[in-house]
């Protein structure tokens, strides 16, 4: 069963992968809110260009795979990032989970805020009439079972806020992911379906949410090559309000301590390549990215800390 289920899953793998390198401008771009649901946790995954769905192993599954919460080398963990976002925007979050048995519980929390947003009226002005903030905010709770070593499933149920200028608006959102453990654990394949919900009512108009399907694969080479390892890993990615995209990410682990990670994404309107670092001591893990922006809308800088106990 699980044979033929990975001889799926790569079928369906490169037949959209194919289909990536055909992505353009698609004329739905920008229709959905919550669009902050969009940037990726954790400065690992995104030195990689975001291609996170088989790759990560702790808390940050909680926002890429629920699933893959199953492979945690520890029972506890904790991860906190701050990313100094495009345009002096900032993201904060941090992320829990535990296991017990066959069984994982996590718990997360996003922040975006945008301050000093000048308030102008239709007729153009050089000095703007005030200034106002922008807000969007998440809280999560998610869960993995997990029948066997070699599959996991999982669910992340989140609850949304959006606040810009004097509207907001509320709603929730669900995401389903599954993983499944191949070649004694050193490649895995996966799959997510994020952000399904209902629409949500901003300033008297319904937006969708900004459903995504993923699949994606993680393929740990088992050659030590000068006292490391080199892991790649690779994401495909369909929003309801984009064209396909692909994610592509390598990650070289030293003695267990140090990682250089660099990444390319195609067919996203933004972004094109990243680069990251990593240090590991004892059980913490500090982590950085660089992820420049096209049209000078600035680089994105991302710190994040994580803990397994």
């Amino acid at each position: 069963m699980i044979r033929y289920l990975s001889r799926l899953f790569v079928a369906l793998f490169v037949f959209i992968a194919a289909n990536s390198a055909l992505a353009e401008v698609y004329p739905l771009a920008g229709s959905t809110a919550m669009a902050f649901l969009k940037i990726g946790a954790g400065a690992r995954a995104a030195g990689m260009a975001e291609a996170g769905i088989a790759l990560v192993n702790d808390a940050t599954a909680c926002y890429w795979n629920p699933a893959r919460l199953a492979q945690m080398p520890l029972k506890n963990s904790f991860h906190f990032q701050h990313n100094a976002w495009i345009a002096q925007t900032s993201v904060d979050e941090i992320y829990y989970a535990t296991g017990f048995g066959k069984h994982r519980l996590g718990l997360g929390g996003r922040l975006l805020s945008a301050g000093d947003i000048p308030l102008r009226e239709n007729i153009p002005s050089l000095e703007p009439l005030d200034y106002y903030n922008a807000y969007d905010f998440f809280g999560s709770l998610s869960y993995a079972f997990v029948p066997s070593s070699l599959l996991s499933v999982g669910v992340s149920y989140r609850r949304l806020y959006e606040k810009i200028y004097l509207n907001s608006a509320y709603g929730h959102s669900l995401q389903a992911g599954l993983n499944f453990n191949l070649l004694k654990g050193n490649l895995s394949l996966a799959g997510t379906a994020d952000n399904i919900g209902p629409r949500m009512q901003m300033a008297g108009n319904l937006f969708k949410q900004p459903t995504t399907f993923k699949l994606g694969a993680a393929y740990k080479l088992p050659w030590i090559v000068y006292n490391g390892r080199f892991t790649a890993a690779t994401d495909v990615a369909k929003p309801i309000d984009g064209g396909w995209q692909s994610r592509w990410g390598g990650e070289f682990l030293w003695r267990d301590q140090l990682a250089l990670r660099t990444g390319y994404k195609t067919g996203h309107d933004t972004e094109t390549y990243s680069l990251g670092m990593g240090c590991r001591w004892r059980s913490y893990d500090f982590d950085y990215a660089f992820v420049p922006s096209l049209y000078d809308l600035g680089t994105s800088h991302r710190f994040s800390l994580g803990i397994g106990f």
